[in-house]
C-alpha cells in the first residue's frame, strides 16, 4: 500500500483543549500567531502533522469561539476525519452544538470524540460526561464514531489516541476523483527572497514544482517555484495534503482567502449555483431563512454574502429543507456536493447549512430543472441526463466532472456518449441532434438547392458541435447522390459516363463475369473505352474494387467474401479455390485474384495454394 495522506479536523468550544490535544501528538504548536500565543485561544487555522506506518496525518486545529466560526468553516475544507475535544469538566457546551450541526453538513463519515482533561474529574463524572456525549453525537448519521478518553498528561491514552487515528485512517475514503490539481487557499503572504507563498489544503489532482497554475476567479497564471508538505519541502503535493506553495510573478495582495489555485483553463467559477438548504433544528423563530434575503455566506476558505433564491418554498423553518439558488457576491468555483454555511448577518448566527448541486440551469425551466436537481442530489446522474436530453435545445457546456457530479470521468463520459453528442465540454442531446438532422434532410431531399449556414442557428453556441453536424450532413448527401459546393448541397445533374457507371454497378451485382472493360462493352454493347471511364468513376468512389491488371469486384461483395472466407477458415481449418466456390458462385477468372486477395488481409498464410488463418 502506498502513503496515504489523511486530514483532520479539531473542534470543540473554546478552551476545550484541542491544541495543547494537537500540540502533544505532534510537537507542534498550532496556535501560531503571536496574540494567539498569549491569549492562549487559536484565532485563525492552526497546522501540524505526524505519521503514522507510512500515513500521514495533517491536523487541522479551527477556533473554537463563535465569533471565529468562519475560520472553523474554512479550515473544514478538505477533512477526512473530525476530531471533537469536549472538556470532561465541562460537557456539551452552546459552541459544541453549533460546532456539531456544522460538521455534520460537511460529507465526513469519521468522528472520533475526545473527552479531554479526564485526570481533572472522578470516574463518576467522567462516566457521567461519555453518557451526554453519547447521546449528544449519536444524533448525527457518522458512519464511523469512536469516544474516547484522554489527558495530555496521560501518554497511554495519548497512544490510544494515536492508534484510533491509523485504524480510522484505513477507513478514508476517496476524495473527488481527478487528476486536475485544485487547492482551496487559506492564507496568502511573503517572505523575503522567495516571494510570494499560499497555503491551503489540496483538494484534488497533484501538483509539482514547475507546474503553471491558474488563481481562480480572476483567471491569471503563475508557476510553482518551491512547495512545502507538512513543513518539509517536497517536489509534489497531491489530494489530502496541507501545502504552502511559493509562486512566481504575482503580488500577495492579488491573491486572496477563498480563492482557488488549480491546474489552468479545467474548473469554471459561476456566478451563482443550485444547492439543497437545510435549516438547522438549533435555530429559533427569528432565525427563518427567507426567500431573496441576504446572508452571511461560508464555503471552502471563501466568506462574504449571498442572496438566497427558493425554488420550492418562501421561506424555511428550524430543520426544513429546500432546493434554492444561491448568488454569492463574487464568483466562486464550487465542487459538486460541496458544503456551504449560512450565518444571519444580525445577531450572527449560523442558522442553515447546504450542498452544491449544480452550477448550471443549463437553460431548463423551473419543473424540469427542480427534477434534474433531485435526480443530480440522490445519485442519479444518468436519470438527471436524461432529463437534460429530453429537454434541452440547442448546446450546452458542462464543467469539469468533479465540478459536474460524484461520479468519475469515465462513468460520465460513457454516460454523456450515449444520451449526446459530445465535443470536448460541449454537448447537444442526440434527439435534438437527430431532429435537426432530420429536418435538413427533408429539405435536401426535396429537391432544393440548401445553404448549410442556415443551419448553423440550431448549433450557434458551439462551433465544435456545429463541425459535427456539418460534416455529418456533407457525408449523408454525398452518399445519396448530392453535391456539396460553396456552402450549398444540391443534386447535380449526372453526366452520361455518371448514368452509365450507375448502370454498370447494378448489373455487377447481377453478372459477377462482368469484371473488366472487355466483357462489359460486348454484354453492354458500347465502346471499351466507355466502360473503362464507368469503372474508373466507380473506383474514385470505392464502390468497386480492384483484383488484377483486367478484373474489378464490387466492394460490398468482396467484403462479404472475406468475411465468409474467415468463417470457412476457423470451420475447415483452411480455405483454398474450392471452397472459395462453395462461397461466391464466380468463374475461375475471378476466383484466382479473389483468394489471391486474402493474402493481402495480413489475416491469413499460403502454404501450398491453401490459405490457414494466421495463429490458427
Amino acid at each position: 500500500m502506498g502513503r496515504q495522506n489523511v486530514i483532520v479536523g479539531t473542534a470543540g468550544h473554546i478552551d476545550h483543549g484541542k491544541s495543547a490535544l494537537v500540540e502533544r501528538l505532534t510537537g507542534v504548536q498550532p496556535d501560531r500567531l503571536k496574540e494567539e500565543q498569549e491569549r492562549g485561544i487559536t484565532l485563525d487555522l492552526g497546522f501540524a502533522g505526524i505519521e503514522i506506518n507510512n500515513t500521514a496525518i495533517s491536523f487541522v486545529d479551527v477556533p473554537g469561539h463563535e465569533k471565529l466560526i468562519r475560520n472553523m468553516i474554512a479550515g473544514a475544507t478538505g477533512i477526512d476525519i473530525i476530531l471533537f475535544a469536549v472538556d470532561s469538566t465541562e460537557g456539551i457546551k452552546p459552541q459544541t452544538i453549533e460546532h456539531a450541526d456544522i460538521l455534520s453538513v460537511l460529507n465526513i463519515d469519521i468522528l472520533i470524540v475526545v473527552m479531554t482533561k479526564s485526570d481533572k474529574v472522578s470516574k463518576t463524572v467522567l462516566n457521567k460526561r461519555l453518557s451526554e456525549a453519547k447521546e449528544f453525537f449519536n444524533r448525527f448519521g457518522y458512519q464511523h464514531k469512536k469516544i474516547l478518553t484522554a489527558s495530555i498528561y496521560d501518554q497511554q491514552s495519548l497512544e490510544n489516541l494515536k492508534k484510533t487515528l491509523y485504524e480510522c485512517s484505513g477507513l478514508v475514503k476517496n476524495r473527488h476523483i481527478s487528476d486536475n490539481f485544485l487547492m482551496r487557499i487559506d492564507r496568502s503572504f511573503s517572505i523575503k527572497g522567495a516571494g510570494t507563498i499560499v497555503t491551503g489544503s489540496c483538494i484534488t489532482g497533484q501538483i509539482k514544482t514547475g507546474d503553471d497554475i491558474e488563481i481562480l476567479p480572476d483567471g491569471f497564471q503563475t508557476k510553482v517555484k518551491n512547495i512545502q508538505v507538512h513543513s518539509k519541502n517536497s517536489h509534489s503535493a497531491s489530494a489530502g495534503d496541507r501545502a504552502a506553495l511559493n509562486v512566481t510573478g504575482v503580488d500577495k495582495d492579488k491573491i486572496h482567502r477563498g480563492d482557488i489555485a488549480a491546474a489552468p483553463k479545467v474548473f469554471s467559477p459561476t456566478a451563482s449555483f443550485y444547492a439543497r438548504l437545510r435549516t438547522f433544528h438549533s435555530i429559533s423563530r427569528r432565525d427563518v431563512i427567507r426567500h431573496n434575503k441576504s446572508y452571511r455566506f461560508l464555503i471552502g476558505t471563501y466568506a462574504g454574502q449571498a442572496k438566497i433564491i427558493m425554488l420550492e418554498k418562501k421561506s424555511l423553518n428550524a430543520g426544513e429543507s429546500a432546493l434554492c439558488k444561491i448568488i454569492p457576491d463574487k464568483p466562486y468555483t464550487p465542487l459538486f456536493g460541496e458544503a456551504f454555511f449560512l450565518r444571519n448577518l444580525s445577531p450572527q448566527v449560523t442558522v442553515a447549512g447546504g450542498k452544491v448541486l449544480s452550477i448550471d440551469n443549463f437553460g431548463l425551466n423551473k419543473n424540469n430543472l427542480i427534477t434534474f436537481l433531485s435526480c443530480m442530489e440522490n445519485g442519479k446522474t444518468e436519470e438527471a441526463l436524461k432529463v437534460l436530453e429530453t429537454n434541452v435545445e440547442g448546446t450546452i457546456d458542462i464543467p469539469a466532472p468533479v465540478q459536474f457530479t460524484d461520479k468519475n470521468s469515465d462513468e460520465i463520459q460513457h454516460l454523456i456518449k450515449k444520451y449526446f453528442i459530445s465535443s470536448g465540454r460541449s454537448l447537444t442531446s442526440g434527439k435534438y441532434f437527430s431532429k435537426i438532422t432530420d429536418m435538413a434532410k427533408e429539405e435536401i431531399f426535396s429537391g432544393k438547392s440548401v445553404s448549410l449556414s442556415g443551419y448553423h442557428k440550431y448549433f450557434k453556441n458551439s462551433e465544435n458541435i456545429w463541425k459535427i453536424f456539418r460534416e455529418n450532413l456533407i457525408k449523408l448527401a454525398e452518399k445519396n447522390g448530392y453535391t456539396y459546393e460553396n456552402d450549398k448541397i444540391f443534386k447535380k445533374k449526372k453526366s452520361e459516363h455518371e448514368k452509365l457507371a450507375d448502370e454498370i454497378y447494378e448489373k455487377m451485382s447481377q453478372d459477377i463475369s462482368l469484371s473488366n472493360t472487355a466483357n462489359l462493352s460486348n454484354t453492354l454493347n458500347i465502346s471499351e473505352k466507355a466502360a473503362s471511364n464507368a469503372l474508373t468513376i466507380l473506383a474514385n468512389k470505392g464502390k468497386i474494387k480492384k483484383l488484377d491488371e483486367k478484373n474489378f469486384i464490387r466492394t460490398d461483395i468482396f467484403d462479404n467474401f472475406i468475411e465468409d472466407a474467415v468463417k470457412t477458415a476457423k470451420k475447415e481449418q483452411y480455405i483454398d479455390l474450392k471452397k472459395a466456390k462453395s462461397i461466391i458462385e464466380a468463374p475461375r477468372k475471378i476466383l484466382v485474384p479473389l483468394i489471391e486477395q486474402l493474402d493481402k488481409t495480413g489475416l491469413f498464410t499460403n502454404k501450398d495454394n491453401k490459405r490457414y488463418l494466421k495463429g490458427e
